[in-house]
């Protein structure tokens, strides 16, 4: 044996290989024995839960649901809040099992009150992380972010490491929806190497999986093939019908992308099954689609559209946003193929309005690209739709070589990882097989160590030509990447700034939030009340670009736009809308979208004698030039705006209460609406610090009382009152 080599490592294996000799012994035993016999005192919650998660990881959701309903009657009866809340939490799971979302929403958001109200830290982390991911499902990623980024930070705080990597997974996935593949590739290599050190084979085959699934968006199809065999076998050893199942079906995916339909098909009928054995519909119509992908290339068009059909149909009506993106640009694509290019780009529009909804950028970039090769199949424009192929291969070389680049980095640390596991997986499987073997020969004797150890001898001497041979042939790359891997937690640390921007966006318009507004409009009041403060106690002359005005602008007849047009070009309207806000206002300005067609502008720091012209310009801006629809129709709209400066009371000292300054800008767009829109009405200021100045401005508009404590301003008369 080589001098170097430590004994104690040894000792380990040794230590792991009885180990796993006793648990075959016990297998079928504890398997047995996981659920009580009717002659058996009533389980304990902690018995059921174990039950209902192994029946649920087996595919069998009908047992899982009914072993939950004894859990939570269980949980009533004892009336521990906490195992009522492990209740709801397990039934959320069966739920999502079976894709229904929305029903798993809220059983969640019943366990979080009671995990919040016995102050559960290690319940709310599972509870939001799990939240997070109904909302993914849903397409509604920056909410999925939010609530996964909270589960993050609470188990950062119990320092629970098999909870943060499972964090790592879900900030992945989502991240990897939105098209920003560094972040995603980041969160789950974090994930890969935690569940490593863990030695969580399940955590390794999901951080796996979605490696894979990232080679799989860069185009490198042999290697995310790799990936998900991987993932495969460590999936089929552990038992999980629906791990097993997502695995499967990417697997068969990647061997369309490679030409090999045979294996294709049986991986992905096998997907298939598992999917509506385990009842799982949404899951299932995304076995459907790859299929349908499958029938396609093998010339079956009839066949692949009658199974598109079906697939958009029902993710229609059950609301699988994300699937109909994907279920869409296919249908499209085998409309080329069947040369009705009609029938391509309505599918085109409906997926690229549908890809701006769910905020899955990457995915509407497929889309345009299918709506060229339409146009070019028509022979419309032809000039100027192959200098956009030529403009588009440009902008994607470029990006995907910041794709590879930020892939390539993580490449080493991933290969080592995966390696490592393979060799872990192959020596378990040699010992249980050896443990067999010298239980049925010569049982347990003293020859197993000696098996064990020569055994344990061989998995680290082929270890080490194993590594040794990768190392040769990751060499130049990672000593190329040496000083970025180094750099991976401040990497890690950027992105979960990007995840934290990204909760304070509005996902359809890409302008801020009110959540946003919330956290930064304080701040802002509060320095220009010092600076008043300053003036007013004679130290500082007359401010000047000392006033916070807000605007609250409102698109008027909105609904018109969605009733006669959809809801699609009614977002259409609004995303062009925040375009024109952004000529008007600064980029150090806020833009906030308050809610359905109604927008807050933040002038910050400017004098309130400029707040008219601004209010003007908005007016201008948003009706002055016609919107365009995405059938092509031009239509004009026009907005009315509310505004209020900060102070109001200039004189006197005043509380910084964003809530009134909002109030008070829509009273003012109230007014405007009443004055036959395309108008703005503004209060500068009102000389009543002490009094309720919102009821004082809605008096005044109603009666024209207290004329002498408002000056209000507006598009159609100037009042000095």
């Amino acid at each position: 044996m080589n001098s170097g080599f430590p004994l104690v490592k040894v000792s380990a294996w040794l230590t792991l290989f009885f180990a796993l000799c006793s648990l075959f012994s016990v297998d079928a035993q504890v398997n047995i024995s996981s659920l009580p016999s009717d002659s058996e005192a009533v389980p304990n919650v902690t018995t059921l839960e174990r039950a209902i998660e192994q029946a649920r990881k087996q595919g069998n959701i009908t047992q899982a649901e009914r072993l939950t309903g004894e859990f939570h009657q269980l949980a009533l009866a004892e009336n521990a809040p906490i195992s009522i809340a492990d209740s709801y939490f397990q039934q959320a799971r069966n739920a999502m099992e079976r894709n229904n979302y929305e029903p798993a929403h809220d059983l969640l958001n019943q366990a979080i009150r009671l995990y919040e109200s016995q102050d559960n830290q290690v319940g709310l982390a599972k509870a939001y992380r799990q939240l997070g991911l109904t909302y993914r499902y849903q397409s509604n990623y920056p909410q999925a972010l939010e609530y996964i980024y909270l589960a993050m930070q609470i188990s950062q705080q119990l320092k629970d490491q098999s909870a943060i990597a499972s964090t790592y997974n879900s900030i992945g996935l989502v991240l990897e929806k939105m098209g920003l593949l560094e972040g995603a590739a980041q969160a789950h290599q974090q994930a890969l190497e935690l569940h490593y050190e863990l030695e969580n084979k399940d955590g390794i085959a999901s951080a796996l999986y979605n490696l894979g699934d990232l080679r799989r968006l860069m185009g490198d199809h042999m290697l995310a093939l790799s990936y998900f065999n991987d993932a495969l076998a460590i999936d089929l050893a552990s038992g999980g019908k629906k791990y097993i199942a997502y695995s499967h079906n990417k697997v068969g995916y990647q061997y369309i992308e490679l030409g090999d339909y045979q294996k294709a098909h049986e991986h992905l009928n096998t997907a298939l099954t598992l999917f509506k054995h385990i009842q799982a519909p949404r899951d299932t119509d995304w076995a459907l689609t790859s299929i349908a992908r499958l029938e396609m290339e093998l010339g079956n068009l009839e066949q692949s559209r009658v199974l598109l059909d079906g697939v958009i149909e029902r993710a229609i009506k059950h609301n699988y946003k994300s699937l109909l993106v994907d279920a869409y640009r296919l249908s499209a694509s085998l409309a080329l193929k069947s040369d009705d290019t009609k029938l391509a780009i309505q599918h085109i529009d409906a997926g690229v309005v549908q890809a701006r909804s769910n905020n899955e950028t990457h995915d509407e970039a497929l889309l345009e690209a299918l709506r060229v090769q339409a146009y070019i199949k028509e022979d419309a424009l032809r000039l100027a739709f192959d200098a956009l192929l030529a403009q588009k291969k440009l902008e994607d070389e470029t990006l995907n070589a910041s794709r590879i680049n930020t892939i390539a980095t993580l490449q080493s640390q991933a290969e080592f990882v995966r390696r490592a596991q393979q060799i872990k997986l192959l020596e378990q499987e040699k010992a249980l097989s050896k443990v067999k073997q010298e239980q049925a020969e010569l049982g347990r004797n003293v020859s197993i160590a000696g098996v064990a150890g020569s055994f344990v001898l061989f998995v680290l001497i082929y270890s080490r030509i194993n590594q040794r041979n990768l190392n040769k042939r990751l060499t130049r790359e990672v000593a190329l990447r040496t000083t970025e891997l180094e750099q991976k937690n401040i990497e890690l640390q950027a992105a979960y700034q990007e995840v934290e921007a990204i909760s304070l966006t509005d996902k359809l318009t890409g302008v801020h939030n009110r959540r946003f507004l919330e956290n930064q409009i304080g701040a802002d009041l509060e320095k220009s009340q010092r600076v008043y403060a300053d003036w007013h106690d004679g130290k500082t002359p007359l401010p000047q670009q000392a006033d916070i005005v807000v605007f609250m602008i409102d698109m008027d007849h909105f609904k018109r736009v969605n009733d006669e047009h959809g809801h699609g070009a009614g977002d259409v309207v609004l995303q062009q809308l925040t375009q024109r806000l952004a000529l008007v206002f600064r980029q150090s300005d806020y833009i906030v979208r308050w809610g359905g067609e109604e927008f807050v502008g933040v002038a910050r720091f400017i004098d309130r004698s400029d707040a008219g012209k601004l209010a003007q310009r908005l007016l201008h801006e948003v009706g002055a030039t016609p919107f365009t629809l995405p059938s092509g129709v031009s239509i004009y709209n026009t907005c009315s705006v509310g505004y209020a400066c900060f102070p109001s009371a200039i004189q006197q000292a005043q509380a910084s209460d964003w809530q009134t300054l909002i109030a008070l800008a829509d009273t003012c767009l109230y007014e405007a609406k009443n004055n036959g829109r395309n108008a703005w009405v503004g209060i500068e200021c009102i000389d009543a610090p002490s009094a309720n100045i919102t009821d004082i401005a809605t008096t005044y508009f109603e009666s024209g009382a207290d004329k002498n404590k408002l000056k209000v301003v507006t598009s159609y008369a100037r009042h000095n009152l």
